[in-house]
């Protein structure tokens, strides 16, 4: 009888810890995060990918997150909407590390932050 508890507990606990590892993971934070912030003082990685000073492969993994950010489903807005932006910020970032013309210009363009947090990013709690 004891025996079954402490399995019943331990399967519990052990279920819970998964549950919460599966709900840390945000490819759209991931991406925010690795891309789009940076400690202050340094530049963020998508401005060097606009500059074209950003290691290639920051810039491959950088498309990667953009890719998993593809199924996600944004926090508010149409997904539609979402889904047009997130393939052209896929499509220049494509460019870019395929090196061809006028990809970080492309870039740039794609990476609208303003455009995309106003429709589709949810307001911190309090606002």
């Amino acid at each position: 009888m004891k025996a079954r508890f402490l399995i019943t507990v331990a399967f519990a606990a052990i279920a819970t810890t998964i549950a919460v590892a599966v709900e840390e993971t945000n490819p759209i934070k991931d991406a925010m995060k690795f891309a789009h912030k940076a400690p202050q003082g340094e530049k963020k990685l998508s401005d060097k990918i606009i500059d074209g000073t950003a290691p290639e492969a920051d810039v491959k993994k950088t498309l990667d997150l953009y890719k998993a950010m593809l199924g996600t489903k944004p926090p508010k807005g149409d997904q539609a909407a979402y889904k047009v932006k997130v393939e052209k910020l896929i499509a220049a970032t494509e460019e870019v590390v395929g090196k061809k013309p006028d990809a970080t210009a492309h870039y740039k363009d794609a990476v609208n932050c303003k455009a995309c947090h106003s429709e589709h990013k949810s307001a911190p709690p309090g606002k």
